[in-house]
């Protein structure tokens, strides 16, 4: 009887430390993960974090509550998550203001949630530069503060698109 009681208090203190997650260890969530940077030319002026993320089981629930607790922080505009069922990590995009928020804050964020479920592998930053402007000789008599607009109304057609799959 003493042989089986160690070894349920065994087995069952196995399971609590296997269980514990990635949440329970001390590390900082931010030092693992590789974040890339790129300069993009556009119309627009944005920048765009692309969150790689693992532990996610669902769009709805997991992707849901990781793009509520970001958008809740000052500084971030948008978010659109990219899922889909099966794959290792799927992907957050959050168009944020990097004068307001950093990335290392975007990953805590993510990592706090559900006691460390979800864990940011990659970050890939897109910083969006915008073109300056044209001269009206060049034929292409649209203003700039007009093409921000139409892109605007182009993304705010896209994040619909996604919504409505």
């Amino acid at each position: 009887m003493k042989k089986f009681a160690a070894l349920l208090f065994a087995s069952l203190s196995l399971l609590a430390v296997s269980c514990a997650g990635p949440g329970s260890e001390n590390a900082t969530p931010s030092a693992d993960v590789q974040v890339t940077r790129k300069s993009m030319d556009s119309e627009v002026i944005k920048t765009v974090a692309n969150l790689s993320i693992e532990g996610m089981t669902c769009a709805h629930g997991c992707g849901g509550k990781i793009q509520q607790e970001l958008r809740a922080i000052d500084g971030v505009k948008t978010t659109d998550l990219d899922y889909a069922d099966g794959r290792d990590a799927n992907t957050v995009s959050v168009e944020y203001d990097p004068a307001k928020i950093s990335e290392q804050e975007l990953i805590k964020c993510v990592s706090s949630i559900a006691d460390g479920q979800y864990v940011v592998k990659t970050v890939e930053i897109l910083d969006y530069k915008g073109l300056q402007s044209r001269s009206s000789s060049s034929g292409a008599g649209v203003k700039s503060n007009e093409l921000d607009k139409v892109f605007q109304l182009i993304d705010l057609v896209q994040s619909i698109s996604r919504l409505v799959r």
